[in-house]
């Protein structure tokens, strides 16, 4: 079977000079750095409007998710910890023992596939869910079809099965259903699908009409937005020049942007959103742990502290007003601006939720640590073996180490990580590096940014309806339905405070 994971840069990752020190201390430092990147959620915001965090999510739940064979998954990462004789994997077992489920192209078939070909319509129309009456802060809209489609609330259910299925979402991947904010993105999809079709499209036009319109948002508005220009203009007007693919058979999923560059959405989340007129700074605060309890994946929809009883879906207090995620001429990052891209993280992503909502006590609940050493096990190249590939000056010793949590550099120096340092930290330091010289934190720096953009232009060249291969006209652009916010725009309801 052909791997569907690689290795974007395979002869660095195959040289151990290329990759962190293996042993006890870089282990430690490791899991001592990830526990250490949380700060306070006061961190300077980005000009970047928070609709664009959940975005980058909603872009990776469609194209991967990576699987580990048995062999791997038993050690664990709080187990590294623990043996610290552990050996990384060699670049041939990663390929060979790490698997990505999802398409992998920008193809949304986690809008279209899986369980939510149990809710298309014979017409191709795609079905929503009502949302139900709460007991306090109602959102006037003019339909009721603001929730994912779900299996109905089983009361109490008795067996783990039943737990999987009560408020299943049917949805082609369940984590869009993780959290608040990339639940209601993928139901104003689903708004805007059926949308066009009201407007004359069949359901397999629709579809085609969506992914374009997603694609191209994903390159011209995402990418912009979240990289540096010059990388992306290079990128989108030349095509890669360092991942080069000749065909969709030799495509595959990049580890150095899964397990690295692609997670630099994690600085961006922050600790509370002014979510609608009823969950805002003023009144009720939409915090973090909120977003993730008003799901059927995360929380089981409940009412919230001091409520009896448990929602069938989502309250109707609970719709997302777009207007306060988007960025306008006056704002360009909204009233909910995302937090910069550095090597600080949400407090809150300390603690992650199991299936159930309840918080996860181990370290695979910390997410900075996890991924760290996710990075470790499968022998990722250092930031700066990337950066000389690339023909990019490293980073120097200095920005690193400023990005170090204080009380953290003398175990980073003993492990050696400032001159062989982590690719996913290397590239936050890298989007945190002050002016004159960085990005302050506003964008991915060269290195993050030619990672990111790259892979996301091959999984749109090879995509379903490619708009690289077949690019929208000038009339269909002056619709402005090809940014998220005209995507969003399209199926919005008439009674909420208009996308402008």
């Amino acid at each position: 079977m052909k791997p569907t994971v690689g290795f974007m840069f395979g002869d660095l990752a195959g040289d151990p000079a290329n990759r962190l020190p293996e042993g006890p201390s870089t282990i430690d430092a490791l899991s001592k750095l990830g526990f250490a990147m949380a700060e306070d959620p006061s961190n300077e915001q980005s000009q970047i409007p928070a609709a664009y965090t959940y975005f980058g999510q909603f872009i990776d739940h469609d194209i991967t998710k990576t699987v580990f064979d048995p062999a791997i998954q038993a050690p664990g990462v709080s187990d590294i910890i623990e043996a610290s004789t552990f050996i990384p994997l060699s670049q041939g077992d990663a390929i060979a023992r790490v698997s990505n489920v999802r398409t992998a192209i920008l193809d949304l078939d986690s809008v279209y596939g899986g369980l939510a070909q149990d809710a298309t319509q014979e017409n191709g129309e795609m079905e929503l869910g009502d949302v139900s009456p709460a007991p306090f802060g109602t959102i006037r809209t003019a339909s009721k079809k603001h929730d994912l489609p779900r299996r109905p609330l089983i009361p109490n259910p008795a067996t783990d099965d039943e737990k999987d299925l009560d408020r299943q979402a049917l949805i082609g991947d369940p984590r869009n259903d993780e959290n608040l904010l990339v639940a209601q993105l993928h139901v104003g999809i689903l708004r805007s699908h059926n949308e066009l079709m009201q407007r004359g499209a069949d359901g397999a036009s629709a579809r085609t009409k969506i992914r374009r319109r997603y694609q191209w948002a994903v390159l011209h508005d995402f990418l912009p937005r979240v990289c540096d220009a010059t990388v992306v203009k290079d990128v989108l007007d030349n095509g890669p020049k360092l991942w080069k693919v000749a065909s969709a058979q030799d495509l595959f999923m990049p580890l150095e942007f899964s397990t690295a560059a692609y997670r630099f959405g994690h600085s961006m989340i922050r600790a509370d959103y002014s979510h609608n007129s009823t969950f805002n700074p003023d009144g009720i605060p939409a915090t973090f742990n909120f977003l993730f309890t008003f799901t059927a994946l995360s929380g089981d929809l409940q009412p919230g502290p001091g409520q009896d009883g448990e929602f069938p879906t989502l309250p109707d207090n609970w719709i997302i007003e777009w207007p306060r995620f988007f960025g306008t001429d006056a704002n360009k990052a909204s009233i909910n601006p995302a937090r910069r891209i550095d090597a600080n993280l949400t407090p809150e992503l300390g603690s992650l939720r199991d299936v159930q909502g309840n918080p996860i006590a181990t370290l695979m609940g910390k997410l900075a640590a996890r991924n760290l050493l996710r990075g470790y096990l499968l022998g990722l190249p250092t930031g700066q073996a990337v950066a000389n590939r690339m023909g990019v000056p490293p980073l120097s010793r200095d920005v690193i180490k400023s990005a170090t949590p204080s009380g953290l550099s003398a175990t980073i120096e003993a492990a050696g990580l400032f001159e062989r340092t982590p690719l996913w930290f290397y590239i936050l330091a890298e989007a945190g590096a002050p002016k004159p010289g960085g990005p302050d934190g506003q964008h991915l720096g060269p290195v993050g940014s030619r990672i990111v953009a790259e892979t996301l232009f091959n999984l749109a060249k090879f995509a379903t309806d490619s708009v690289i291969a077949s690019p929208p006209t000038k009339e269909e652009l002056a619709t402005g339905e090809f940014t998220l916010k005209g995507l969003i725009k399209i199926g919005q309801d008439p009674m909420m405070a208009p996308l402008a």
